[in-house]
């Protein structure tokens, strides 16, 4: 498929999409969505007249793209590549390109922490204490040598909308202690942090196919039954109302998924039996 079809600001469409944001259909449509959307990786959300792309495969995103779109380079070294000035030699993008596909080092490396209780932690050895203000978040960078108490529950939340309001959510956690985490940028980092700690984990994100398979491997084959996802008491009353093009979007990508937790067999039924999905931001209390 023809690269230049995919243009700089598309690119950074997609990279906000990856991290976790909605974009408004009227700023993605055309072509491209329509191919990604094909594809499984973007889906359309729809609240009232609104309606917004938003990133359901990332991991399958950065590698279509690879191959399609940015000659194998990862999405922000082509999109560093293309925002040079013209009169940056053509030999300097080629030799860009050429060392993008040997290796890649992500400018972030981590993931963001919030809670609304604080929380006694441990960096580098020194004690310190996670309270962020509302509306902040805290970025742990050298999460290799950061360690919370063993009986805190580790929340981690797919989306950004709700990420950002966890004070809304709090009703779901009743009775927890809580530390909310979220990947950003979209990486592997906070699996790998979840390995190195005996934490509880609860994955918390949309009620869909495509959801359920983001937990199931992406942290799931990892964490084995520490890891759970999270299923709301009133979910079937929620899948009921829900949303029928994002199911009918993600059914033939994910219709013979193989669901390895138990656990959540019954879920998956409930959403074929429905053909409806549930977007986890329906659980942000006004």
């Amino acid at each position: 498929m023809s690269g230049s079809l995919f243009t700089l600001a598309m690119a950074r469409q997609v990279l906000k999409m990856l991290d976790g944001n909605l974009i408004p259909y009227s700023k993605f449509d055309g072509l491209i969505a329509n191919t990604l959307m094909g594809e499984g990786i973007i889906t359309i959300v729809s609240r009232g007249s609104m309606r917004s792309f938003r990133m359901i495969d990332p991991e399958g995103c950065r590698i279509y793209l690879a191959q399609n779109y940015t000659s194998g380079m990862e999405l922000e070294d082509w999109i560093e590549m293309k925002s040079w000035p013209d009169e940056v030699s053509r030999s300097a993008q080629v030799a860009k390109a050429g060392d993008s596909k040997l290796r890649y080092t992500r400018t972030f490396k981590g993931f963001l922490l919030n809670c609304y209780t604080p929380i006694d932690a441990i960096l580098h050895g020194e004690p310190f204490v996670l309270s962020p203000l509302p509306g902040t978040s805290i970025f742990m960078q050298d999460y290799e040598d950061f360690h919370i108490p063993e009986d805190v529950v580790v929340v981690g939340i797919e989306n950004g909308e709700n990420f950002q309001h966890i004070r809304a959510q709090e009703y779901l956690f009743k009775g927890m202690k809580v530390l909310f985490v979220s990947r950003y940028p979209q990486s592997k980092d906070l699996c790998d942090w979840l390995k190195m700690v005996p934490n509880r984990y609860i994955h918390f994100g949309d009620i869909d196919l495509a959801g359920i398979s983001i937990f199931l491997n992406e942290f799931y084959v990892k964490l084995g039954n520490r890891a759970e996802f999270f299923i709301p008491a009133d979910v079937e009353k929620r899948l009921k109302t829900g949303n029928r093009q994002l199911y009918d979007n993600q059914y033939l990508r994910y219709r013979a998924m193989l669901v390895s937790d138990e656990r959540l067999k019954p879920l998956v039924a409930m959403i074929h039996k429905y053909g409806k999905a549930y977007e986890q931001e329906g659980y942000i209390q006004e």
